[in-house]
């Protein structure tokens, strides 16, 4: 798997979907291939000419002003109109268009707003995309959009799409809202766990992170990865360029991750992770381990990935992430075992490593919206949206939080 890294970060986009499903599966399930991911070096570039736009800073739990935030509509049954849900009481939408940019939506044309139920009603007349509930669970065989199976149904499977068709259904809604508050722990500065780090940024000085993750991390479905429009790189260049700007330090990065790993593949991968003289090593792993259903065993890896770090360089330091939560249709993801997981990470925090849970902030977008919403390919990957969600908490550990913007 060493041997084989760089040539699977090469590989054409279209077996994209097989290297995720080969490892959870054990057999190949191909799906519609996005274009050519941008050259190494491109995405923090690009997230530096698009920080302005993407409110990085601003994270859900903290800015009454929510920005971009993607949902779908959905028609659940044939005499009721498609709806589209938000985390939010909305008090004024500001912004509503398609993920990918193409179209601007209009009030009344083409939705009306429902805040006593956080969502957005589909007209008649509406541009914006549409699904019908039944779509999202094709049965077997039916859809060359799918992979197998429902949990608990062999005959249906998933609607599944690993490059943009997602994005291209989605819309970005930005609004205001002043009534609600967020109920989930929020990410915080990590004085205690990332002193070392801090103490870099603060001074200026350079800063070199390096990631070990899954396909998350490697980009997939952000739209820069896939290859469409507004061509947003994935969550790790979001925060080298964040963190460039608010500090003033050059941030190196170094992204090693692969699509279809697993906490095994990170950890046969660590040597080499490691020749590359991180400062900040960000592990991201969960969303392919938790099949097995052993947050024990997935423990005792990180624990080990951890030790061999520490063995490396004291002032190497970690932020373990836990990861978004998967589709709970989905047989692959069982939805009750990612906490189990993100607590066996949380176990190993200490001075010298920090958790981000994702897990926890997944689960409260979840009680307000569709998986659908938040997902780029139906079951296991984030959307824009999700990506600049990974990138505000991640950010949340290392700058410290400006005064909420006040609601006008």
């Amino acid at each position: 798997m060493n041997a084989s890294r760089r040539q699977i970060k090469h590989l054409t986009r279209c077996i994209a979907a097989a290297l995720v499903y080969l490892c959870l599966v054990g057999r190949a399930a191909f799906a519609t291939a996005p274009d050519a991911k941008p050259a190494a070096g491109d995405g923090k570039q690009t997230a530096v000419k698009m920080l302005a736009e993407l409110h990085l800073l601003e994270p859900i739990w903290q800015s009454p002003i929510v920005y971009r935030e993607s949902t779908l509509f959905v028609q659940d049954a044939a005499d009721q109109p498609a709806t589209a849900k938000l985390l939010f009481t909305p008090d004024e939408i500001l912004e509503v268009r398609l993920a990918n940019g193409s179209q601007k939506l209009e009030l009344d044309r083409d939705f009306t707003v429902d805040s006593e139920n956080r969502r957005l009603i589909a007209t008649a007349e509406t541009r914006a995309p549409r699904l019908k509930a039944a779509e999202l669970f094709p049965p077997k065989g039916s859809s060359p959009l799918s992979i197998a199976h429902k949990t608990g149904d062999p005959d249906t499977y998933v609607l599944f799409e690993n490059g943009h068709w997602f994005h291209d259904r989605q819309v970005e809604v930005t609004y205001l809202h002043r009534r609600d508050v967020w109920r989930a722990e929020a990410p915080k500065l990590a004085e205690k766990q990332l002193p070392k780090t801090l103490a870099r940024l603060r001074a200026r000085q350079p800063l070199s992170i390096a990631i070990s993750g899954d396909s998350i991390s490697e980009g997939y479905n952000a739209s820069g990865f896939s290859g469409a429009p507004p061509g947003m790189p994935p969550y790790p260049d979001l925060i080298a360029a964040q963190l460039e700007q608010t500090f003033g330090s050059r941030v190196t990065l170094r992204n090693r991750a692969v699509g279809g790993w697993s906490v095994d593949q990170g950890a046969a991968d660590l040597d080499k992770l490691l020749a590359e003289k991180p400062d900040l090593v960000i592990i991201a792993y969960g969303m392919n381990d938790v099949g097995r259903r052993d947050p024990a065993r997935f423990k005792t890896q990180i624990a080990a990935m951890l030790r061999r770090i520490e063995a490396a360089g004291s002032d190497i330091e970690v932020i373990l992430v836990a990861p978004m939560i998967g589709n709970s249709q989905w047989r692959h993801t069982p939805r009750e075992m990612f906490p189990q997981y993100r607590d066996a990470l949380a176990s190993l925090v200490k001075p010298g490593v920090a958790l981000v849970d994702l897990t926890s902030i997944w689960s409260e977008m979840l009680k307000r919206k569709r998986e659908v919403d938040l997902t780029g390919n139906g079951v296991n990957h984030p959307s824009d949206f999700g990506h600049r969600v990974y990138a505000q908490a991640i950010l949340a550990l290392l700058v410290a939080p400006a005064a909420p913007a006040k609601a006008e």
